[in-house]
């Protein structure tokens, strides 16, 4: 009996060992497995990893998280997208730095969007879009050459980056100066950028009468900015009321902007004379009139 103890013991002793041996085997599996995944660059090799990485381009996203976990990688990504050539791989290097937007980012970003150069500038200003017009050197510079830009599509582009932001009323000035302006100017696709950016920068004007007085305006562009900053503000007066219902049922009016002018109008209080006015224009948009 004693024996048959001793036995049972001793196998039971076997099977803990080879169970702590299979243990320890998968552990040191899995510390060689997890190694290499999780690499760390130091300053010393960083650059050279960067560029290795940079010259075959694959994947954006892993790319921006070494850039998060090493600066030297990312001033080599701002270092070849300064001086690459080829336009897939500059796509790519943007798509890095946009995902990256810090402050040496930006820095870059406003040296190239104040470059002489055409390219260059547009370039940098189109990585500028990755940050918030909250930023009064972001913002500064934009007005700067919204103030300066004569080409009028150039202008377009620069009014149409002036994505809204939550700012004071005192930083916004200088921007809703520039785009008053700007809804003068001879070109009707800057008139109508500027038309649309306005009602959402400038809250503090008399937005009824900017509205109006672009709804009268010769070309359609204008008008349709005009009319969608009706609906999107909700700006309502029978003066606005009036004006729509004289566009959605002007036989000369185009299909879109009539449609447009019937859907601002769903936003309105219609007597039975305005509604058979709007049901009128709906029936003319279906009629392709």
């Amino acid at each position: 009996m004693n024996m048959r103890l001793s036995r049972v013991a001793l196998l039971a002793a076997i099977a803990i060992m080879a169970i702590a041996a299979i243990w320890v085997t998968r552990g040191n599996a899995s510390a060689s497995v997890e190694g290499p995944l999780t690499p760390v660059l130091d300053n010393r090799d960083g650059a050279l990893a960067a560029s290795n990485a940079v010259n075959n381009i694959k994947s954006p996203d892993k790319k921006s998280q070494r850039g998060h976990e090493n600066f030297a990688y990312l001033r080599e990504v701002m270092r070849q997208y300064t001086f690459e050539t080829e336009l897939d791989k500059r796509g790519a290097l943007l798509a890095i730095l946009q995902s990256m937007p810090n402050e040496e980012v930006k820095q870059f970003a406003l040296e190239q969007a104040a470059s002489s150069d055409p390219v260059t500038r547009r370039e940098g200003l189109e990585l500028l879009k990755a940050f918030s017009l909250d930023d009064a050197k972001v913002r500064g510079l934009l007005v700067d050459q919204i103030n300066q830009e004569q080409d009028p599509a150039m202008l377009k582009d620069l009014v149409d980056m002036l994505a809204p932001t939550m700012v004071a009323t005192e930083d916004a000035a200088p921007l809703v100066e520039q785009l008053a302006r700007l809804r003068t100017h001879p070109d009707p696709e800057v008139r109508a950028a500027s038309i649309m950016q306005s009602t959402q920068w400038d809250k503090g004007s008399d937005l009824e009468n900017t509205l109006q007085q672009a709804m009268m305006d010769p070309d359609t562009r204008v008008r349709q900015a005009a009319i969608g900053g009706v609906k999107s503000e909700r700006v309502h007066s029978d003066r606005l009321k009036n004006m729509l219902l004289v566009i959605a049922t002007d036989a000369q009016t185009s299909d879109t902007e009539r449609t447009a002018a019937i859907f601002a109008l769903e936003g309105f209080a219609l007597n039975r004379s305005e509604y058979e006015l709007y049901r009128h224009a709906g029936q003319l948009v279906v009629a392709g009139h």
